[in-house]
């Protein structure tokens, strides 16, 4: 048993010794663990336009990038369950070290592929190793501090969302643009993640809270026993729905966002300047000195210089062509070097990939963050003050706030564009500690480890599993435009879903805090 006598069944009175350097180490892992995820995000416009990942006969491209966030997420969700069960009843920090290890050697895998199969498939490694983590570590936190902490807890915790997020857009966007290409920003996040996994290894275990002996002895219940009594836990259902459709939106978006900006507002302009990039500067030649693009292709792109500024659309079809007239490149070279060609060609003025990448990364870091603590802070705030289903009441309101401003954003011109983003992503991050805190609270604590993985297992498989696929087969048919317009939509969804959740919140609480009787779950 921990230090301190407990009070009620979901934790113990006062934080258990070691729970900060625990908490630190957490956070160190799931920093990393997101700064992975969105790596690939701030890579998407440049996997787009390499030759081996994508050909010159390639189709429904776009589609297939939003596949690789959703193979990542069906392995996340489908083994999350498994390793939850294993997480009530094995050792969690070796389950922890073990998932931080595979995920880092999976990441550094991403960058070693060398067709798209492979970059599927390493993604999927990645979603297997986080499973292994993703439902463990919230219940580790919630045995260690007491109920009326875990909201700042979790906010915390989950602190490292908007900052690993943004710095995952930072890494990606800006390696991507040196000589390590769009591979090495994976390599880089190896090292640090084997280091934080090895350090789990020396990690005292944490006790799983008891309350009083007849629960402590009680027979394991079953794990269609533990689904049936989240089945009738109506905080514990609301709140998976609400997390769901926010998961939909967050995920799909996150996905897709720098692709989304880079195609609405990147400028090119083919002039001299552009081609004598490509003819001198290093970054445009191999090792051994020769030209990436060759001069063959250059002459034919000087052939066509001029000083208009053109947008994505208008430089791809003056470059390959339209239905009606011939490009200046064939097919073939179009597709073997239109990502060597862009970066040698942008309009002054007008932001690049790597540009876009950090103004990302700056406005998730700051309004993420602020808004991740504020959001635990103010749910125990009010619950202290006796706000009925404080945790609740915060999460939705902050999407019912964040949705006109992230339609906004999607119609307003930059650089107020940037702005409408900033203030929607602070209310979409709001609810981050308050519906953690909402699980852990309304959850025993012999089974809290399970519930946390299939409520991953839920919110994946109806969330960004699916919606980066859906977004990519949207634009491919229209745009990424129509196809946010469609996602934004769930954000209202989801803050009516928590609204609807606060009346039952305090009692389904109470119940979780109650001693063990005979007929409760634990004691069938």
């Amino acid at each position: 048993m921990h230090s301190g006598s407990a009070t009620d069944s979901a934790g113990p009175s006062k934080a258990v010794p070691g729970a900060g350097w625990a908490l630190a180490l957490l956070i160190g892992i799931n920093l990393f663990n997101y700064i992975d995820r969105q790596i690939l995000s701030a890579a998407l416009p440049k996997i787009k336009r390499d030759p081996t990942i994508f050909p010159a006969d390639a189709t429904w491209v776009n589609a297939k990038l939003g596949a690789l966030t959703t193979a990542f997420m069906v392995a996340y969700m489908c083994l999350s369950p498994v390793f939850g069960r294993f997480g009530d009843k094995l050792s969690r920090w070796l389950l922890v070290g073990v998932a931080v290890i595979a995920w880092s050697l999976a990441t550094g895998g991403t960058g070693l592929a060398t067709g798209y199969l492979l970059l599927f498939f390493t993604r999927c490694l990645v979603g297997v190793g986080e499973a292994a983590y993703g439902p463990v570590a919230p219940a580790m936190l919630s045995d260690m501090y007491p109920v009326d902490h875990r909201g700042r807890v979790m906010a915390w915790f989950y602190v490292a969302i908007p900052v690993g997020s943004a710095l995952g857009f930072v890494i990606g966007s800006k390696v991507a643009e040196t000589s390590l290409g769009w591979r090495g920003a994976f390599y880089l996040a190896v090292i640090p993640g084997l280091a934080l996994g090895v350090l789990c290894f020396f990690m005292k275990e944490t006790p799983r809270h008891a309350a009083n002996a007849a629960r402590a002895s009680a027979p394991q219940v079953s794990y269609w026993d533990v689904l049936k009594e989240l089945k009738l836990n109506r905080s514990f259902v609301l709140c998976c729905a609400g997390m769901t459709a926010s998961t939909f939106v967050l995920g799909g978006v996150a996905t897709v966002m720098q692709l989304y900006v880079f195609e609405r507002e990147a400028r090119f302009t083919f002039d001299e300047k552009a081609i004598n990039r490509l003819r001198t500067e290093d970054r445009f030649r191999r090792s051994d000195g020769t030209p990436l693009v060759p001069e063959a292709v250059v002459n034919k792109l000087a052939a066509a210089t001029g000083p208009d500024v053109l947008t994505l659309a208008q430089a791809e079809a003056r470059l390959k062509g339209e239905a009606d007239k011939p490009g200046v490149l064939t097919k073939e070279e179009f597709a073997a070097h239109q990502g060597e060609i862009f970066d040698a060609s942008p309009a002054p003025g007008y932001v690049t990939n790597d540009d876009i990448g950090l103004y990302i990364g700056a406005i998730v870091v700051v309004s993420g963050l602020v808004a991740t603590i504020l959001g635990g802070i103010l749910g125990d705030y009010l619950r202290k003050r006796g706000v009925k289903g404080a945790y609740f009441q915060v999460a939705g309101w902050g999407m019912i706030v964040a949705f006109p401003f992230f339609l906004g954003m999607l119609f307003v011109p930059f650089p107020l564009a940037w702005g409408m983003l900033f203030v929607a992503v602070f209310f979409l991050f709001f609810n981050t500690g308050p519906a953690n805190t909402i699980l852990a609270n309304v959850t025993r604590s012999e089974i809290r480890a399970t519930a946390f993985a299939i409520n991953i297992l839920v919110i994946h498989a109806l969330g960004d599993a699916i919606s980066p696929l859906i977004i990519g087969f949207v634009s491919d048919l229209s745009s990424l435009h129509t196809a946010f317009v469609g996602v934004s939509l769930m954000i209202p969804v989801s803050g009516v879903l928590w609204i609807w959740g606060a009346k039952h919140l305090d009692a389904d609480t109470a119940k979780a805090d109650a001693p063990a009787t005979s007929s409760s779950p634990a004691t069938q």
